[in-house]
């Protein structure tokens, strides 16, 4: 089981560069304090970070969150920007922060309600 609090990543999350050539990169996600409290609000028990329950359905939104990114480098060759929405317009997690690692080839998004 793994902690909401720490970085949540899948080996299935990742985009190919514009040249199929180039290697995949791998699309990771972190909460903010903002979300994490909204997460902690939501867990009926005192390790809140590792309930299975939350954790499971936020982690399910990431899914979502991907398959929003996905769709929109498909569609557009570049990635969602700081402030834009995934998931839905209502009920989305907001970028917060975008941070790229050419080294180990990951993206991390940093969500926000």
């Amino acid at each position: 089981m793994k902690s909401i609090v720490e970085t949540i990543k899948y080996q299935d999350w990742a985009i190919k560069g514009q040249d199929w050539s180039i290697s995949e990169w791998q699309i990771q996600f972190l909460f903010s304090d903002q979300q994490l409290q909204e997460v902690k609000k939501l867990s009926r028990v005192d390790n809140w970070y590792e309930d299975p329950i939350v954790a499971d359905t936020y982690i399910d939104r990431l899914s979502t969150c991907f398959n929003s990114i996905k769709k929109f480098h498909t569609t557009f060759g570049s990635l969602p920007q700081i402030g834009d929405r995934l998931f839905d317009d209502d009920l989305g997690m907001i970028i917060q922060n975008r941070a790229i690692d050419g080294d180990v080839m990951t993206i991390t998004f940093t969500l926000s309600i």
